[in-house]
C-alpha cells in the first residue's frame, strides 16, 4: 500500500488528459484536482509514517510515468483544439475554454511535475537527470537542477539563496526573485564551467541553449498541431506553471535563517506532513530530511515531526495569496516559535535584524 499512494501522481495527470479528451467544460478537470486534493489534505490527519522497505520499484514506476503522461496531456490539449471539442477562440464561451485549458495545463505542469523532476534531478545516473530536464521544460525551466543543486543546497536560508524568502516578503515578489535567481545562477555557473574549459559562455555547449530548444519545441509543437492561439495558450500555461512552482517553493524556507557556511540542521526547513501532499509532492515536503542528504530517494526520507512544521501546504498557498493573512496567522506565529525554540544565538540575532527590516516585533530580542 505504501507504494500505491504515489500513483496519485499519474492519476492527477490522467484526470487532465481525460478532461481534454472529453472536451467542452471537462477541460477544467485538471485544475479541479487542486480543490479536491486541497480539501483532503486539510481534513485528513497528518502523516508521520515511515514508508515500508522494498517499495522502490513500484514507487519509481509511479513517478517515471509522469514524463510520458505530461507529453500526452499537451497532445490531448492540442488535439482537442484541432478537432473543435475545445474551442478556445472565436465562439461563445471560448474564453472559459481558454482559461480552463491554461489553468489545467499550468497546474499539472507544476504539480506533480515539479516534485518528480526534483526527485530525479538529485539522482546520480544521467537518465533520471535527463528525465528531470524534460519534465522541467513544461514549466519553462529545464535547467532548474543547476541552480537548485549548486546554489540552493549550499546557501539555503542565507542572503545568497534566491530560493529563501525574506521575512515580510510576499509570494508575489518572491516568484519573480526565485525565477530570476534560477536563470541567473544557471547562466553564471555555466559560464564559469565553460570558461575553465576554454570556451565562451555563448558556446553551444551552454545548457541555456538547451532550455530554448526544449521549451521552444513544446510551444512550436502545439502551435503546429493546433494553431497559433493554442501555441500562445501553451506560453501562458508555462508562465503560470512557473508561478505555481515558485509559489509552492515560497513555503519551504520562508523567513528561516542560517549563518553562511554554518552546518545545516533539522530546523533549517519547514516540513508539511499532510497525508495528500506527501505522495503528490513525492516526499519533497519531508524537506529538512532531504536537505540533510539530497541523494536519499524519496521513499526512504524520514518524516521529522519534531522539526519546524507548517500546516497543509495547500492551506499555506491560499493564505499566501493574501499576504496580511499569511503573515499574521501563519508566518509570524511559527517564526516566533522558531526564533525562541529552534534558532541558535547567532541565528536569533539575524532573526531580530530581519524582523526589524520587515517591521515585525522583536519577540526574541537579544542584548
Amino acid at each position: 500500500m505504501d507504494a500505491l499512494r504515489y500513483f496519485l501522481v499519474p492519476a492527477m495527470t490522467i484526470t487532465g488528459i481525460a478532461g481534454f479528451i472529453l472536451g467542452g467544460p471537462f477541460v477544467w478537470l485538471g485544475i479541479a484536482t487542486f480543490a479536491v486534493l486541497m480539501v483532503l489534505d486539510v481534513l485528513l490527519p497528518s502523516d508521520h509514517k515511515v514508508r515500508s522497505r522494498g517499495i522502490a520499484p513500484v514507487a519509481d514506476i509511479a513517478i517515471y510515468l509522469q514524463l510520458p503522461l505530461i507529453v500526452t496531456l499537451y497532445v490531448a490539449f492540442a488535439n482537442s483544439v484541432a478537432t473543435g471539442t475545445n474551442p478556445i477562440w472565436g465562439t461563445d464561451g471560448s474564453a472559459w475554454q481558454l482559461i480552463g485549458s491554461i489553468a489545467s495545463l499550468a497546474w499539472l505542469s507544476a504539480v506533480p511535475t515539479l516534485p518528480v523532476a526534483h526527485e530525479l534531478m538529485h539522482r546520480r545516473h544521467w537518465f533520471p537527470r535527463a528525465v528531470a530536464k524534460g519534465l522541467s521544460a513544461f514549466y519553462g525551466d529545464p535547467n532548474r537542477d543547476v541552480a537548485h543543486i549548486v546554489t540552493h543546497h549550499v546557501h539555503l536560508d542565507t542572503e545568497k539563496d534566491s530560493d529563501t524568502p525574506r521575512r515580510g516578503q510576499t509570494i508575489y515578489s518572491f516568484v519573480f526573485q526565485a525565477s530570476w535567481g534560477s536563470y541567473r545562477d544557471t547562466w553564471e555557473k555555466q559560464g564559469e564551467i565553460l570558461s575553465r574549459l576554454g570556451y565562451s559562455p555563448w558556446s553551444w555547449r551552454n545548457a541555456m541553449w538547451l532550455q530554448l530548444v526544449l521549451v521552444g519545441a513544446i510551444i512550436l509543437g502545439v502551435a503546429a498541431a493546433a494553431g497559433p492561439v493554442a501555441g500562445f495558450a501553451t506560453v501562458g500555461a508555462m508562465f503560470f506553471a512557473k508561478m505555481f512552482v515558485e509559489g509552492f517553493n515560497y513555503f519551504q524556507h520562508y523567513g528561516l535563517l542560517r549563518v553562511e557556511g554554518g552546518p545545516i540542521a533539522k530546523h533549517h526547513a519547514w516540513n508539511h506532513l499532510g497525508m495528500i501532499v506527501r505522495p503528490i509532492g513525492v516526499e519533497i515536503t519531508n524537506h529538512i530530511n532531504h536537505h540533510l542528504d539530497g541523494h536519499i530517494p524519496f521513499y526512504e526520507l524520514q518524516p521529522e515531526p519534531k522539526a519546524p512544521q507548517m500546516p497543509s501546504l495547500f492551506l499555506c498557498f491560499l493564505c499566501g495569496l493574501v499576504p496580511p493573512v499569511w503573515h499574521r496567522f501563519i508566518a509570524q506565529p511559527r517564526l516566533k516559535d522558531w526564533d525562541l525554540n529552534f534558532a541558535s544565538p547567532s541565528e536569533r540575532k539575524l532573526a531580530m535584524a530581519a524582523n526589524a527590516r520587515a517591521g515585525w516585533p522583536a519577540w526574541a530580542a537579544t542584548d
